[in-house]
């Protein structure tokens, strides 16, 4: 008999696979591509963004206390203000449970054998 995968394996794998495909790395640019005679040339550029490092810090302005151009503005200094990551790790978590969720309940429906919502 083969080994049945339990719903909430499948439920998990998909979310993350959807997380994945959600918060992957963006890649933009331009590029031309032409064939002529069976030979393929092409030209462009691409940019590839992906996440901050994990570790890598947010940093901020933060006021010192003191002044100058006489008096009028605050002396400021860049301090670690958090992980640059964080706001992005915040919403894969916030997608990835809710992703989890729903294919859950999709299973669950599966089973019963009722139709999608």
């Amino acid at each position: 008999m083969p080994k049945v995968i339990d719903r909430h394996q499948i439920a998990h794998d998909l979310a993350l696979a959807y997380v994945y495909n959600r918060h992957g790395a963006e890649v933009t640019g331009n590029f031309k591509v032409s064939t002529f005679n069976d030979e393929v040339s092409g030209e462009g550029d691409v940019h590839t963004e992906r996440l901050a490092d994990v570790d890598e810090f947010r940093m901020k302005k933060l006021g010192t206390g003191e002044t100058h151009l006489w008096g009028l503005r605050e002396k400021k200094q860049w301090v670690e203000d958090g992980f640059k990551v964080d706001r992005t790790f915040d919403l894969m978590l916030d997608d990835y449970l809710a992703a989890r969720e729903r294919f859950t309940l999709l299973l669950d429906r599966r089973s019963m054998g009722l139709a999608d919502p």
